[in-house]
Formats: structure tokens, C-alpha cells, sequence
């Protein structure tokens, strides 16, 4: 839900365009252009036999983005689909010889024409559904028979081809299969008769699977479609379903069931399901189809036609369900055969009822026997554990009540209502939230009841209420069972929410209660109960109580499908039941179904647009941020977020409202139990925040009353059962969230407390501040970055209030600390990064204590000078300077030494270079020494600059963006420096325009060095987008530069390659771009007039002496390629790289010899196995050295 665009909302903007592609490739794809010899008049094209399957998967790609959205095809649809039928229809006059054979080259990369149609429109189907596409299918009957002999044909083994360089493909697959069954399901509804649509009868090896004797009178061509049918209908793919459509089509057609063909099938279905004989091994997907049968003839056949049947299909299905058989065990274990069961006896409910209508004195027996006992199944059915059933079973019990009389479906709603009330617990819940008075009240404890079972109740009644059904009486107490589904929530064992499911169908069936019913029918309720349980205030109509409880859902619910369908709710209430909402139209505004879609902004901005419409929705927002969704949500990140909207909702109401709000979060905290961790952390963040809030101008009036009701906070740091040592120190009580909350509302009542307007009037005593230091020292156990950055803070403030003397002690306890880190060094697992941090906080409040200043920045830099430190370590002492001393105008000489040690820090473990870690930080620091205006003053400005720039160019994105916003603040004010360009994202950090203008800064020679020694990191051993764009950048700049200006750039990267030797960092990565410039970088003639090009040969040689470093001699290699394409060096590239045959790594020799064969082109190479033993290759390697030498 956190993505930047909605899919719908782009597939809108490109739907044109990929359609027109579509359109525009299809012709081609479909369609040769006839010889010119053949062309005639009426026809210039003709059908192709084979086409590339990469083509065919390219034309599928185009379409399967229309599934967010099938309706954007259906202008396009006779467009799309004609010349695919047209050139299938063609298809089934070709030989089957045309289907299979194929050139041998071709087989793995081609499909048959037909194949690749079938994929084309089975992916229409999947997009748009088989009902639709099927009405553009050519409905000519001849087509049937030709579809049978294609059928028959292309499902045979095929016949291997004799003709040489041609190759048998394999049968048909399961595409064509489902399109040829569809496409004859279609043709199956044709108003002739059978008799006159063909003759052929069943070929000699066809026959009626599943041992079926059908009837003389059926025509043959009927018999080879029943035959198809019932043969496909067992399938586990696609296909069944269409065969399915097919054989209920066949039933129906008036000439097939005058034959007898209806009654023999079902016969055969229902002594085929009830058979106890079968095998425990019999496929699933046979009975799923013979049911899916049953269940579709029910329900498409005329009530006269299946009334003999319903009787016995109804005593099948109870069989199934009653009687533990090999067939019926097999049906129950699968859920599709289940949802299939249930879709039997809704339509035979559905049937019965309408016999009963037609004609009541023959139907009696039919109706009592089968409603009743078909209702309670669909109940039972509710609580099946596979979602799929639950569905079907709530659907058809809604269709099955529709029908009912009035009476009898008043008895489903009730038994819906009294299967909710099942295991529904009753509890004392103390309430006190205006602290003037308290009160028990019994609410409801839904912790018992089955979850799954409560999804179906509520979907059932929700499918009731869109089909009208509960009367006007019963309305309160399903609407009182919606509005507790609406906040019904578990959890699995795993965390996994079961209550998103039942709030989905809560929200489905507030919609359709407010579609469904009007103003005055829903205002005439009586319905006190669930009114005072929803509400505070009694003089709130019905409707409007609903419609908080959607706001409540809409702003805080956890689940972006909730929160939408609640807004689509409240959409759908207000705009049926107009004045009837306070301020209904600005509310929907607000609560918008794509405002609420991100989580952040429902709970800090739709929360607080909504508060700000009306006083009442004040309150509504505050009880949906203090609710389980909110503050007591399962993930910390949304608690953060809860309480970021309570800080600003605390100071719309003024005082008044910020004194309730306060006070509710106080009591709330006063009440928790040890276990309630999430709970805890959300209600110690929102008082943090809330705090805060006293603090605007708009409570000024109110000092007095928000001073009682903000020292009631601190005194909870007295009550010692709220905030007790285990909840910092006991694992299981995840104490790193209770520090964080804790210490936030430490740092918001401290800065309350110790300046502004409210200084004079709150004042904890010194046991409080004393606590509040002990459980800051507790916090400091804890190394999320939160709890750290909340602890410092939280010090930062408290430290003022705490006498002299203490201060001292504390000072000196942290630095003995980190003194102690220092001098055990890795041998020492503590933590000392929240230490570290709260002294660089504290460094300015110790003015009056210069002694101490000097002990904590000494530390601090110790520890940071430190080779053996850990580097989380170092991490905190760089953030301390950036945060705590640079501010404060403290940047000298050590800390700038220290800073350009961690700019060049490539510390590598097993966790890859975590030395990154460092170097970002250190490029903090230099960016705010140059804020706060140190870096003009310090020694090594050109240093700390050139090490910045060389950050700004290497291969990690999110250092080169860091290094590169650093840069272009400080190039503003450096000479012979021009920044012009901006760059505000990575992305735009990883571009050859970004590389470029890096380049350009190269002829400044105080940093082409360092800038091509970050250069090469990203153009040797980068991203391959990092790769491709440092390259063409540093292509580009030297086709751009004059021949007799490039030496300085490769005199620069010999320089690099000289002194970094030893360094494997950066020597591979010079290799690499050494290798490839000189293969691919122009004025490569400016390297053969270079005095040292010698020298090159050498270096490189050096780099790789006795190495076993792969990539280093690949890249070597490499470079030998380049080289020898200089006529002063070549022979002794050559020479070397023969050498490189005998190395004793297989794939080194490899690599030699496929360079020696480019640059020679001596073919002997290329006939040698330079995998075997180098004692092997020896003379093979002498010889060819001899024809180095010998040679010009």
C-alpha cells in the first residue's frame, strides 16, 4: 500500500499505447504476405504455419497488465479478437502434417500457428472471462466437425517426419485443448438439429469413456461431442471446465434430451459418485468434474425438465456428506469439490422452491425434504476451514433464504445470530475517562469464538442485506452483529490476522445496508443497545454512530483493504442518506478511498483533516488513535505513527481537549498490564507527543489546568509498577520499545519542565529525575538507533535539572566506560553507542565544567582513533561530532584528522564493507562543519574536499548521493569549483549526466586523483547501471578533450595503479578500466607516444606477481589485450600472456588463450584443451612462444 503510483492509475495512462502495439503486431504475427505470382484480388495474405515463441509471449506480455482492470479492453475487443479467429478458423483446414513438422533448427524456438493462437485467446480469457470472449467466436456450424477432426488429429502421437531437416512436434497442449472445447461449447447452442449439422461418426479407435451407453437416437456428431465432453471433463487442467460447459449444453439442446441423453448422464453421475467400489487412488479432478456437471445442469436446466432428478442428486449429495466411503473421504479432503457440493444444493434449494411455486401440490415432499436439511449444511459450511467453501457457502445460503417466505428466512437470520452469540464471553471493563467519576460496564470478550466460522456468519449476513432479506424488525440486531465484526479482531499462533476477513465482510455489509434500505427505514430503528455501546453522547442518531465507527475504521485499521472498503462504506451511507450526517460532504472529502490507502497518511493526515471538519470527529479521531488499531497495533512503525497524529489532534480542541486527551492516555497507562508491551510503547510515545503540544501559543489561556495534568506524567516515574526495571532488562518484554517510549516521554517532559512557560510551574522532585536517569542508563542497553537517538535527547534536556555534583559523577561513569571499551578493545562485548551519543549531547550544557568537556571529547576521539574498535563504535562517535560538538563550533585539528582517517575507513567482514557505515558518517560530519561555517578555517580543506569527492564517484549509491549533496553545498564556496547541475535523488546519482559532470571537475589537478580513484571504484567494480554509465561518462570526456590534453588522465591512472599495488580494493577496479579503455576508448594512438608506456606493462605485471587473486588476472589479461595492440610493447605482451597458459588455474588459462586467439588469430589455439594439466601443455607453449619471437 506504501507504493508511490497506483497500478490502475498507470495502466489507464499506457492502456492505449500497449493496445495499439498490440493491434499493430498482430497482423504480422498472424499473416504472410501472399507471392506475387498467387496474389489475388479478394486475398493478399495467408496464414502462417509456425511463429517464434518469443513473439508470442511478447503479444501475451501486452495483455496481462489489463487484469488490474479487464474493462479497458472491451473497446478493442472485436479488434483484438477477429483476426485471431479468423486465423484459427483457417487452421483447421490445413493437414495435420502442417501442425507437426517443423525444421529441426526451429523446433525449441517456434510454436504452430494454432498453439499460439489458443495461448493468445486462453490469456483473453483469463483477462476478460470465457463468456465474454466466446460470443466473437465464428458460430458457423461446419466449424464443428472440423473442430472435432482437429481434435482427434493433433491429440494423437504424432508421426515421426522422414523428410530430411524436419522434426515432429509434441501433441497438443492443454491452451488449444480449453479454446477447441470452449469454441465447441459455443457451437453447441446452434438451433438445428444435430442430424443436419453432420454425419461422421465416432472414429475407430474413439469411444464413449467411463463405460456410457448412450442412446440410438443421438446423432453421430452428438456422440463424438458427448464423447469429447466426458473425456475431458476428468482433466486436472483448464480444460475441464470447458468441457463441463460443453456437456451441459449438449444435455440441454431439446434434440439431446428427447434422446434421452439428459437422464442417462445424471444417472451415470450420481451412480458414479456413490459407487463404494472405487479406488482410494481415483483422481480427485474426475469427481470434480462430474459434480461441477450436476451443479451446472441444475442450475441452467428448466425447473420442468430437472424436477424428476433434484430428489436423487439431493440424496447423492447427503450421501457424500453422511457416509464415510473411499469416494466420499477423497470429495470432503478437497475444498474446490466441497464449494462445487455446495453450489449442487443451492441450486437444488433454488429449483425446489420454484417448483413449489409453480405447483404446489406436487412439490410438498420435494421442499420438505430438501430445504431444511440443505440449509443446514450451508450453515455448517459457514466454518469450514478453506476460505473458497466459506464463500460459496454464504453466498448460496443468501440465494437459498431469498427464495424462502418471509417466515422462514426471519428463521435463517435468527439462527445467523444466534450461531454469533456462540461462545461469546462476557467482561468487566473499568472505564474512568473523565477522572471524575468510574464506572464497570460489560462488554463483550470475542477471544473464544472460531474466526473463520464468524467471516461466514458475517459474509452471510452481509449477502442477506444486499438481497433485502432481514426485515425491518430484525435490522438492530444485525446491524448490532455488524458493527462488532466491523471491530472484531485475532490472531493466529504465527501473528497472522483472521479478524482482516470478517472486518472485510463487515464492511461489505454496512455498504449494502446502506444501499439497500432507506433514510426512514434505518432512522425507525430501535436499536439503543448497540447506540450506547457505540457512542458517548445519546442525543447521536443511529446513522451517525455508524458512521464514526467507519471513520474509526477508514483512518486506523490496519489492513489498506479495510480501510478502503471502510471509506467506500461511509461513501456509500452518506451520499444514500443525505442530512443525516454531521458535516457529511466535507467528511467524505476527507476520508477518501485513495487517502486512506497509505498508512502513515490516514493516521497523521486524513486523522487529522477529519478532526478538524467537525468537534465531534474529534472525538471520533481520538478514540480511533487510542483504539487496538492505532496505538496498540502490532507493528512499532504505525505506533509511531498513531502518536505523531495524537500530538497534533492534542491542541485542536485548546485546553479542554488537550486536558481530555492527556488525561485518557494517563489513565490508559495507569491501568496496563506487565504483558502489554505494544500497548505501552504506543501510549508513551502519544504522551511524548502529546506533551509536546502544550507548548502552542493557542493554549496559553489554560497554563494552570495543563501544568496539573503534565505533572501527573512525571509522577508516574514515582509509581514504579508503571515503568518497573524488568521491562527494560526481560527479552521476552521486548524492552527496547518500552526504552523508546519511555525515554521520549522523559525528553518532552523535560523540555517542558526546563524552559518556556511552564518551567516555573513543573517541577519534579529529585527522586524523579533521579529515576528517569536510572531508566535513561536501563535504555542505553539497547542499540535500535530510536532508543538511542531518544535517549541522548531525553538526557540532553534532563541534564540542566540534575545538581552539579551528580552531573559530574554520571560524566565520569560514561567516560570511564568508554575508557574501558577502549583499553579492552575487541575483547570487550559491551555497548557503549548510547553512552557516546549522550556525552556529544551533553558537551555544550558543560560549559561551567571545562575539565569535563576536555575528558568527554578526548574519549570519544580515543575511541575513534582506535584500529581495533568495533565499528558501531565508530559509527556513534562520528554522529556524536556531527550532532553534539561540530554545532557547537568545536572542530579542531584531531577531530579533522579523525574525519579524513574515516572518509578512507574500507573496514571488510563477513558482513561485506561495513566500513561504509563510516565513511557516511564522516561525510556527515564534513557536510555540517561546512553549515556551521568550520570548514573554511580548518588545515586540511583540500583534503577533506578531495576525499569527498572521491566518495561522491564510487560504487555505493547511497554514499555517492550522501558525498554528493555534501559537494555541492561546498562547492559553492571553493575557487576554480562551478556547480551548476543538480542531482536530488539516487537515481539521479547513478546517470552518465551525473558522471559526466563528475568528469569535469578532472581538470582541476588538486582533484582528478582522488575523483578518478572514485571514478574507477564504480566503472571497475560496479552495479552494472553504475557500470555502464561511469564508462560512457568517462568515454565521453575523452573523445570530448583534445589528443594532447589526455595524458594527464592516463598519467593519472599509472599514478593510482603505482601506488596502490598492495591495495586489492582498488587495483582490480584500475585494471578493469585500464582494460577497457584501451580496447574501447578513443585516442588510444595518445598511449603509443607515451614515454612509460613501458611502464604499464610493467606495473601490471607487478600487480598480479605470484597472485591468486582471479579477478585481479582476468582483469590483467584484459589489459595484455589492450596492450598488445601498441607495436613498442607487443611482442612482450605476447610473450607474457603465453606465459598466462601455463598458470595453474584452469579458467586463467582459459581466459589467455581466448585473448591470445583474438589478438593472433592462431587457430591452433583454438583446437586445444587448456583445461588439461600445465605439464601437458609445456611444449604446445614453447612452440608458440618461438612463433612470437620469430614473428614481426
Amino acid at each position: 500500500m506504501d507504493a508511490p503510483d497506483e497500478k490502475d492509475l498507470v495502466l489507464q495512462r499506457t492502456a492505449s499505447d500497449l493496445l495499439d502495439q498490440f493491434k499493430s503486431s498482430l497482423p504480422r504475427f498472424l499473416w504472410h504476405p501472399m507471392p506475387p505470382d498467387q496474389e489475388a484480388p479478394e486475398r493478399k495474405t495467408y496464414a502462417r504455419n509456425i511463429v517464434r515463441t518469443s513473439t508470442t509471449l511478447d503479444l501475451i506480455k501486452l495483455l496481462e497488465p489489463f487484469q488490474e482492470w479487464p474493462q479497458l479492453l472491451d473497446p478493442e475487443l472485436s479488434a483484438i479478437l477477429a483476426p485471431l479467429v479468423e486465423a484459427f478458423a483457417a487452421s483447421l483446414f490445413l493437414p495435420p502434417a502442417k501442425y507437426y513438422s517443423c525444421p529441426t533448427r526451429l523446433v525449441s524456438s517456434t510454436l504452430p500457428l494454432p498453439r499460439a493462437v489458443c495461448k493468445l485467446l486462453y490469456t483473453l480469457c483469463k483477462i476478460r472471462g470465457p463468456k465474454i470472449i466466446s460470443r466473437f467466436f465464428n458460430n458457423e456450424p461446419m466449424y464443428i466437425e472440423l473442430m472435432l477432426n482437429a481434435l482427434y488429429a493433433r491429440s494423437r502421437p504424432p508421426v515421426l517426419s522422414k523428410t530430411p531437416g524436419l522434426q515432429s512436434r509434441s501433441r497438443i497442449t492443454w491452451e488449444e485443448n480449453y479454446i477447441i472445447l470452449l469454441w465447441l461449447s459455443h457451437l453447441s447452442l446452434t438451433p438445428f438439429d444435430l442430424l443436419s449439422v453432420g454425419s461422421t461418426p465416432l472414429m475407430e479407435d474413439e469411444s464413449i469413456p467411463l463405460h456410457i451407453k448412450l442412446t440410438a437416437g443421438i446423432a453421430p456428431i452428438g456422440q463424438r461431442l458427448v464423447m469429447v465432453g466426458l473425456t475431458y471433463v476428468t482433466s486436472a487442467a483448464k480444460e475441464r471446465e470447458a468441457a463441463v460447459t460443453l456437456l451441459v449444453r449438449l444435455v440441454l439442446r431439446p434434440d439431446m434430451a428427447q434422446a434421452g441423453l439428459l437422464g442417462r448422464l445424471v444417472d451415470w453421475s450420481i451412480t458414479f459418485l456413490q459407487d463404494e467400489s472405487s479406488s482410494p487412488s481415483q483422481s480427485i479432478y474426475q469427481l470434480i468434474g462430474i459434480l461441477s456437471f450436476l451443479a451446472s445442469t441444475v442450475n441452467l436446466a428448466d425447473i420442468l425438465i430437472i424436477a424428476p432428478f433434484l430428489l436423487p442428486i439431493f440424496h447423492c449429495m447427503q450421501k457424500i456428506n453422511a457416509t464415510a466411503t473411499s469416494t466420499s473421504n477423497i470429495i470432503l479432503s478437497s475444498a474446490i469439490a466441497r464449494k462445487v457440493i455446495v453450489k449442487v444444493l443451492r441450486s437444488i434449494s433454488v429449483k425446489a422452491l420454484q417448483l413449489d411455486v409453480m405447483s404446489p401440490s406436487k412439490s410438498p415432499s420435494v421442499v420438505d425434504v430438501v430445504i431444511e436439511d440443505a440449509i443446514q449444511q450451508l450453515l455448517s459450511w459457514l466454518a469450514d476451514k478453506d476460505t473458497p467453501v466459506r464463500f460459496a457457502a454464504s453466498k448460496a445460503l443468501s440465494v437459498v433464504t431469498l427464495n424462502l417466505p418471509s417466515s422462514m428466512a426471519s428463521e435463517v437470520v435468527e439462527a445467523i445470530i444466534a450461531a454469533l452469540e456462540e461462545n461469546v464471553l462476557w467482561a468487566e471493563v473499568e472505564t474512568d475517562k473523565t477522572q471524575q467519576k468510574s464506572h464497570v460496564t460489560m462488554q463483550r470478550d470475542l477471544s473464544a469464538v472460531d474466526g473463520l466460522e464468524w467471516q461466514g456468519l458475517i459474509l452471510t449476513l452481509s449477502h442477506l442485506l444486499f438481497r433485502q432479506c432481514p426485515s425491518l424488525q430484525q435490522l438492530p440486531i444485525v446491524l448490532d452483529a455488524l458493527v462488532m465484526a466491523l471491530n472484531f479482531e485475532q490472531r493466529t499462533a504465527s501473528g497472522s490476522s483472521i479478524g482482516t476477513s470478517v472486518r472485510d465482510s463487515a464492511c461489505f455489509g454496512i455498504w449494502s445496508l446502506a444501499r439497500r434500505y432507506s433514510t426512514n427505514q434505518l432512522l425507525a430503528m430501535d436499536n439503543s443497545a448497540t447506540k450506547k455501546r457505540l457512542i458517548d453522547q445519546a442525543s447521536v442518531s443511529m446513522l451517525q454512530a455508524l458512521a464514526d465507527e467507519l471513520v474509526i475504521a477508514s483512518i486506523a485499521d490496519p489492513s489498506g483493504n479495510i480501510r478502503r472498503g471502510a471509506s467506500a462504506a461511509l461513501q456509500e451511507l452518506i451520499g444514500r442518506h443525505p442530512n443525516t450526517i454531521i458535516h457529511g460532504i466535507d467528511l467524505v472529502q476527507v476520508v477518501d478511498y485513495h487517502a486512506v490507502a497509505l498508512r502513515s497518511k490516514a493516521l497523521k493526515g486524513v486523522a487529522i483533516s477529519a478532526a478538524g471538519v467537525h468537534k465531534h470527529y474529534w472525538h471520533v479521531t481520538l478514540k480511533a488513535l487510542l483504539s487496538w488499531r492505532a496505538i496498540e497495533a502490532t507493528d512499532s512503525e504505525s505506533r509511531r505513527y498513531a502518536s505523531q497524529g495524537l500530538g497534533d489532534l492534542s491542541t485542536m480542541q485548546g485546553g479542554p481537549g488537550f486536558i481530555l486527551m492527556m488525561d485518557r492516555i494517563l489513565d490508559d497507562l495507569k491501568r496496563l498490564e506487565g504483558r502489554q508491551v505494544e500497548k505501552r510503547h504506543g501510549l508513551l510515545l502519544a504522551a511524548g507527543a502529546g506533551i509536546l503540544g502544550a507548548l502552542n501559543p493557542s493554549l496559553a489561556d489554560f497554563k494552570t489546568q495543563i501544568s496539573l495534568t503534565v505533572s501527573g506524567f512525571w509522577k508516574i516515574f514515582d509509581l514504579t509498577s508503571i515503568l518497573e526495571d524488568k521491562y527494560f532488562l526481560s527479552a521476552l518484554l521486548r524492552p527496547s520499545l518500552t526504552a523508546e517510549g519511555c525515554c521520549s516521554l522523559i525528553s518532552s517532559l523535560a523540555s517542558i519542565s526546563s524552559s518556556g512557560p511552564y518551567s516555573s510551574k513543573i517541577q519534579p522532585s529529585a527522586a524523579i529525575i533521579m529515576r528517569c536517569v536510572h531508566l535513561i542508563d536501563l535504555s542505553l542497553l539497547h542499540t535500535p538507533d530510536t532508543v538511542i537517538a531518544n535517549a541522548s535527547e531525553a538526557f540532553k534536556w534532563l541534564f540542566p535539572m540534575i545538581d552539579e555534583e551528580q552531573q559530574s559523577i554520571l560524566i565520569l561513569q560514561w567516560v570511564a566506560k568508554l575508557l574501558r571499551k577502549k583499553s579492552l578493545s575487541t575483547q570487550s562485548p559491551e555497548n557503549v553507542c548510547g553512552q557516546i551519543a549522550i556525552l556529544g549531547s551533553i558537551h555544550q550544557s558543560c560549559n561551567r565544567l571545562p575539565a569535563l568537556q576536555k575528558k568527554i571529547l578526548d574519549s570519544i576521539l580515543g575511541l575513534l582513533e582506535d584500529g581495533d574498535i568495533d565499528i558501531d563504535s565508530k559509527v556513534s562517535c562520528l554522529k556524536s561530532l556531527s550532532k553534539g560538538f561540530i554545532p557547537n563550533k568545536v572542530f579542531n585539528t584531531r577531530m579533522e584528522i579523525d574525519v579524513l582517517s574515516s572518509l578512507q575507513d574500507y573496514t571488510v567482514d563477513q558482513r561485506g564493507d561495513i566500513g561504509s557505515l563510516v565513511r557516511f558518517e564522516a561525510v556527515v560530519a564534513v557536510h555540517t562543519a561546512h553549515t556551521y561555517g568550520l570548514l573554511d578555517a580548518t588545515r586540511h580543506k583540500q583534503e577533506l574536499i578531495s576525499l569527498v569527492c572521491s566518495l561522491a564517484a564510487e560504487k555505493l549509491d547511497k554514499i555517492r548521493f550522501r558525498a554528493w549533496q555534501c559537494l555541492k553545498d561546498v562547492c559553492h564556496n571553493v575557487d576554480d569549483i562551478e556547480s551548476s547541475l543538480t542531482f536530488s535523488d539516487v537515481g539521479q546519482v547513478s546517470s552518465v549526466a551525473y558522471y559526466l559532470h563528475l568528469m569535469s571537475l578532472s581538470s582541476i589537478q588538486w582533484l582528478r586523483q582522488p575523483l578518478l580513484r572514485g571514478i574507477v571504484t564504480s566503472a571497475g567494480a560496479g552495479s552494472e547501471a553504475i557500470l555502464f554509465a561511469s564508462r560512457a561518462a568517462i568515454v565521453q570526456t575523452m573523445e570530448r578533450t583534445p589528443p594532447d590534453e589526455l595524458p594527464p588522465i592516463w598519467n593519472c591512472l599509472q599514478s593510482i595503479l603505482q601506488t596502490e599495488i598492495q591495495n586489492e580494493r582498488l587495483v582490480v577496479p584500475v585494471l578493469e578500466v585500464l582494460g577497457f579503455l584501451l580496447a574501447a576508448g578513443p585516442h588510444i594512438d595518445t598511449v603509443q607516444s607515451l614515454r612509460d608506456c613501458r611502464k604499464v606493462f610493467v606495473l601490471v605485471q607487478k600487480c598480479h606477481f605470484k597472485s591468486s587473486n582471479l579477478s585481479k588476472l582476468k582483469a590483467a589479461i584484459d589489459v595484455y589485450v589492450g596492450l598488445s595492440r601498441l607495436l613498442v610493447v607487443r611482442k612482450e605482451v605476447l610473450l607474457k600472456l603465453s606465459s598466462m597458459l601455463l598458470h595453474p588455474s584452469a579458467s586463467v588459462r582459459n581466459k589467455a588463450a581466448e585473448s591470445l586467439l583474438i589478438v593472433t588469430e592462431s587457430f591452433s589455439l583454438d583446437v586445444t584443451d587448456w583445461s588439461r594439466p600445465p605439464g601437458e601443455l609445456k611444449a604446445k607453449v614453447r612452440k608458440l612462444q618461438e612463433s612470437i619471437r620469430s614473428g614481426p
